[in-house]
């Protein structure tokens, strides 16, 4: 079954997340967060896949 969650420009997706567009950019360049490219478009990715990789990134405090 396909995920129905909706897709993103990069620009969009830091704007959504209030995080500067240039991290979103880099994460995505250097594969840290998966990106899709349907027929070769601008990249595109799932908010949700930037938060579970920002909440794989925490270090220390709380859990």
């Amino acid at each position: 079954m396909a995920n129905t969650e909706p897709l993103f420009t990069l620009k969009e997706a830091a704007k959504r997340l209030q995080l500067p567009y240039f991290q979103i950019q880099r994460a995505a360049k250097k594969g840290l967060i998966p990106s899709y490219r349907p027929f070769g478009r601008r990249p595109l990715v799932r908010i949700s896949e930037i938060i579970a990789f920002i909440e794989a990134s925490r270090k220390g405090g709380a859990q």
